[in-house]
């Protein structure tokens, strides 16, 4: 836990790829796949592939999803000051994680000869949503792989990450959402 955060407190953002799967209880599967940047403190933009044109920008803690599908984008200001409450947050909040989450190992705290380890994330503060978080570390990188989210209502989001590798510098430009004209804004309380 201590390299986890230590690499993510000395690199200055993160690029990766990533498929996303979302499970709702009684529903089909949904999958989606795109390319993320991350740049500390607290910033982050998902450009989604599949399906393709849709954008979530996290700024500090504010969302904005874009769906061009429907000409507009959802923002939402979080609230919450006990956890990092989307996958999104819990990204940007990856060399902080002691301060919102007791924390322990998955495997009785033995590294299996994969070299991927798995921490169980339990909220400090009880949430309405997150039941349970977890993630998998490289423990020769010391970066994720794999990001779930379980939640009370039976919703489990997983974020699998691909070619995650730091980088020296990133531009405050790529995390301006410039939207087509027509867009429609619109401010949400509710979760998207």
């Amino acid at each position: 836990m201590t390299h986890l955060s230590r690499t993510f407190d000395r690199a200055k953002g993160f690029r990766a790829d990533f498929l996303q799967h979302l499970r709702v209880p009684n529903g089909k599967p949904v999958l989606s796949k795109g390319d993320l940047l991350y740049r500390t403190p607290g910033k982050m933009v998902l450009h989604y592939s599949d399906p393709a044109g849709q954008i979530l920008l996290l700024a500090g803690n504010r969302l904005a999803f874009y769906v061009p599908q429907n000409r507009q984008v959802l923002i939402k200001t979080m609230h919450s000051r006990h956890i990092p409450e989307t996958p999104a947050l819990l990204f940007a909040n990856l060399g902080h994680l002691r301060k919102y989450f007791y924390i322990r190992p998955e495997q009785g705290g033995d590294v299996p000869s994969s070299g991927l380890y798995g921490l169980e994330l339990i909220p400090r503060k009880p949430d309405r949503h997150l039941a349970l978080a977890r993630i998998v570390v490289n423990m020769s990188t010391h970066l994720p792989t794999t990001m779930t989210f379980d939640e009370f209502n039976g919703m489990e989001m997983t974020i699998d990450l691909r070619n995650l590798h730091p980088l020296t510098h990133v531009s405050e430009s790529s995390f301006n959402l410039v939207l087509p004209p027509g867009t429609t804004v619109v401010r949400t309380r509710q979760g998207f």
